[in-house]
């Protein structure tokens, strides 16, 4: 590619590098290559472990550009003083090279004498014989370089990408385990061997280097073998890791066959003077070949910490398999040919270091069974090979014509000074940082809430504005000719102008699903304790007069505390938004039957949370839980009166974590008073916070809190990940992915001045103008339309009831702002002052 692209720059070149090379020589200065990894260019002689030179003449250049090549193990220089420092370690420092990660693994566990097979058992499956000469597969099926030790080479296999395919199969089968890759491996181990039927050929593969092909799999099986309901998965889970298995085994079986009878690379290429059979394996093994592998297999990698995994290769393996449990044993590989080379070890041939192990003999019962099933897998594989080019191909087509096709990108962004005032983690502010300077002041230790003039002075030389609860209006905006991008941390961007924002060309991102799981957490909470009273049994346990150890008092409490399971009960959910799914994705392990009403969501929308779509009346009438999450609307305000609450089943709980207007407050106070419902669970009011005195809170079979549900300390590292994510985006010259105003990246550039339309004008009467909360309840009166405004009309000054409101406001504030004794208290103080209207 330099020939033909930059021939000037290869000609000035001093030395041609890999990045192993190049990491070398940063911390050395000293141009390297070791031989294993140089053997993976293709460039190198196996045989006299140096460059070939007419391989590298073919590409056009010379031999004298490519680093010398040393064995693993030497000396290659000295710790540079520049880079002691980027490392952790003292200048002058020896540094030794390693080789391939691969053989320093096995060099680890004792894998490095001739005869010796050893498996890497990682993200893919590389299969090792360790050999006493450069033997070289003349049908190019197989790899052959040097190994770590002097005078030992490797002939290598892969046997496929199993660790990704376990990793892919693990999500698909296991998707709420929280790790379900050794969910898979465990319930793997609850078939018998043979899986039931079931065999796989994904993330197993028979070498052939000349021939490679794009990773394609097939599940073989009968889906009249039911078996038990609850055996399905594991066996799908089992008959993938036995195929992977029995690919380890073929291609121990043909890296053993190369050898036999041929001559070495040295002398001449192998195969030239073989025996008849010598170099290849039959594609089909006999059905009788209980023997074909000898002598101990080792195995390293990250899926040998499962048992299962373990066992299933030994006894596909037929013979004893010695394995570590555990990870970073390439390391510890690579640190003993370090120690060797100073001498930390001298006089002490290379062997093993400590390391967990495992010697496993199989059972040899089960290891005759798996030589049939092997048998079966292999005449499978032959079968299937056709069709598995065919699917390759699809699968090419289908993966080229899902890629984008490349566009151009917007202008990056230069470094960004960014005001955060929203409550951010850590974490994020630490990415935030890396875009640029971070200012951080947060609403809950500032205890300051922006807009206008301060809005204004706040953000003078800032390009972005992380807010949460400041009200960002029209005007402010326009004296911002600097702000490029608003984040308001919200789920609705009620403190934000978004249309002005619009017109001035400034993208605002927001943080959708935020709080869902804080408010779902609380919801099911609510649930639990309402079905297992616990309010009820606390205050029992607070009453006055109790003795310890009256077990007629005990008596007492398992009489009269009686709760319900979440098990077997029926819970409406009245709406699936964010806050809805989250709440479903919890009850499912309660088995609990879910029933949703919500008009915008469909028939599959709801089975892809186990839940059966209703109307609100079916669901009010069969639900022993009903739990609000639906957004307040015009068709939603009021939407649970006297009759919908009348039309619940007797003793059922309601729950309400949404907002207070869905709900008629005083039909519910009737409702519980009556004792037609059981209970409820309330985190919002139609005025906020409630008087002590409401009448909700009066009830025992009512459990209340000030609007908690989004309040936890997590909240902010998921506003925080999502603000970051897209700012990330926009920062590469890409759109970000939650924009309440796409229509704004039409002009957007970080580097240029904003475009700006003109400003709307701000919809006072609509109620459409920032606000720090959507809480706000319009008040009713009987057969209106929640319009007071309109009804009271037009006032002297003209605007109606709200722009009345606000002058008489202003007026207030400004003799408040202007009081002496006010102004006397607040110098040199930051004060805020807040007020409570009435």
């Amino acid at each position: 590619w330099l020939r033909a692209n930059r021939a000037e720059a290869l000609l000035k070149a001093a030395h041609v590098l890999g990045l192993a090379e190049w990491l070398v020589y940063l911390l050395t200065g000293v141009p390297a290559a070791e031989a294993s990894l140089a053997a993976e260019t293709l460039l190198l002689d196996v045989a006299t472990g140096d460059w070939a030179d007419d391989v590298v003449g073919e590409l056009g250049v010379s031999s004298s550009l490519l680093p010398p090549v040393c064995r693993a193990g030497a000396v290659v220089g000295s710790l540079l003083p520049s880079m002691a420092a980027e490392v952790g370690l003292t200048a002058g420092t020896p540094v030794i090279l390693a080789g391939a990660d691969t053989q320093c693994a096995l060099l680890a566990v004792g894998c490095s004498e001739p005869g010796m097979v050893g498996i890497v058992a990682g993200s893919t499956l590389p299969v090792q014989l360790v050999t006493s000469r450069p033997w070289v597969d003349t049908r190019a099926r197989v790899w052959t370089a040097p190994h770590v030790r002097a005078g030992r080479w490797v002939l290598e296999a892969n046997a496929g990408a199993a660790g990704d395919v376990v990793e892919w199969f693990a999500d698909a089968l296991y998707p709420e385990a929280t790790r379900p890759v050794a969910h898979l491996l465990a319930e793997a181990g609850l078939a018998a061997p043979g899986a039931g039927g079931v065999f796989s050929s994904f993330g197993a593969a028979i070498m052939n280097a000349r021939e490679l092909s794009f990773p394609v799999g097939t599940l073989a099986l009968s889906h009249m073998d039911e078996g038990a309901l609850g055996t399905r998965r594991a066996r799908l889970a089992r008959g993938l890791i036995e195929g992977m298995a029995y690919a380890i085994r073929a291609n121990v079986e043909q890296l053993r066959a190369i050898p036999q009878g041929a001559t070495d690379a040295g002398s001449n290429v192998a195969g030239e003077e073989q025996s008849p059979g010598a170099g290849s394996v039959d594609p089909v093994p006999r059905e009788d070949a209980q023997h074909e592998v000898d002598g101990e297999i080792f195995m390293v990698g990250g899926l040998t910490r499962s048992s299962v995994w373990r066992t299933v290769v030994a006894e596909v393996m037929g013979v004893p398999v010695r394995s570590t449990i555990g990870g970073q044993v390439s390391a510890l590989g690579a640190a003993l040919m370090a120690g060797a080379a100073v001498g930390l070890r001298a006089g002490r041939e290379m062997g093993t270091v400590e390391l967990r192990t495992e010697h496993l003999v199989p059972e040899a019962g089960r290891s005759i069974a798996y030589c049939r099933l092997y048998h079966d897998w292999r005449r499978l594989g032959e079968v299937r090979a056709p069709a598995d080019e065919l699917v390759a191909e699809m699968a090419v087509q289908d993966l080229l014509a899902r890629t984008p096709a490349a566009t151009e990108k917007r202008v990056s962004a230069p470094a960004l000074r960014i005001l955060a005032t929203a409550d951010i983690d850590e974490s994020s502010r630490e990415a935030l940082s890396a875009l640029g300077t971070l200012t951080y002041a947060p609403y809950r230790e500032t205890l300051r809430l922006l807009t206008g003039d301060d809005l204004v002075e706040a953000l003078q030389g800032y390009d972005v504005f992380i807010t949460e609860v400041d009200l960002v209006e029209a005007e402010a905006l326009r004296r911002l000719p600097q702000l490029r991008v608003l984040a308001t941390c919200r789920g609705q961007a009620v403190n934000v102008d978004v249309e002005a924002c619009t017109a001035l060309g400034i993208p605002v991102l927001f943080t959708p699903g935020r709080n869902a799981g804080a408010v779902a957490d609380l919801s099911l909470a609510f649930m639990l304790a309402l079905r297992r009273r616990l309010k009820d049994a606390d205050a029992f346990l607070r009453l006055s007069g109790g003795e310890e150890g009256d077990m007629g008092r005990m008596g007492r409490a398992h009489a009269e505390l009686r709760g319900r399971e979440l098990w077997g009960s029926t819970v409406g959910l009245v709406g699936l938004g964010a806050v809805g799914r989250e709440v479903a994705k919890r009850l499912r392990p309660f088995g609990a039957t879910l029933l949703v009403a919500d008009p915008h969501v469909t028939l599959e929308q709801a089975a892809l949370v186990d839940a059966e779509l209703v109307s609100l009346t079916e669901l009010l009438a069969r639900s022993d839980v009903v739990s609000l999450h639906a957004a307040v609307t015009t068709e939603t305000r009021g939407l649970l009166g006297a009759t919908e609450l009348a039309q619940m089943k007797e003793g059922a709980v309601l729950i309400n974590t949404a907002r207070a207007a869905l709900v008629d407050e005083a039909a519910l106070v009737a409702a519980l008073e009556s004792g037609h419902l059981g209970g409820a669970a309330v985190d919002v009011f139609e005025t906020e916070p409630p008087s002590s005195h409401h009448p909700l809170l009066a009830l025992p079979n009512v459990l209340a809190t000030p609007h908690q549900g989004g309040n936890t300390v997590e909240v902010a590292v998921h506003q925080g990940s999502l603000v970051v994510a897209d700012l990330a985006r926009m920062a590469r010259g890409e759109a970000p992915l939650n924009i309440l105003n796409p229509e704004s990246l039409v002009s957007f550039d970080w580097r240029r001045e904003r475009h700006a339309a003109g400003l709307p004008e701000p919809d006072v009467e609509a109620g459409r103008t920032p606000s720090v909360t959507d809480l706000r309840t319009p008040v009713t009166s009987a057969g209106s339309e929640n319009n007071v405004a309109a009804d009271l009309g037009e006032g002297e000054g003209g605007g109606g009831l709200r722009a009345q409101m606000q002058r008489v406001l202003e007026r207030f504030l400004d003799r408040a702002g202007s009081d002496p004794a006010l102004l006397e208290f607040a110098t040199g103080r930051d004060l805020t002052t807040q007020y409570t209207v009435t």
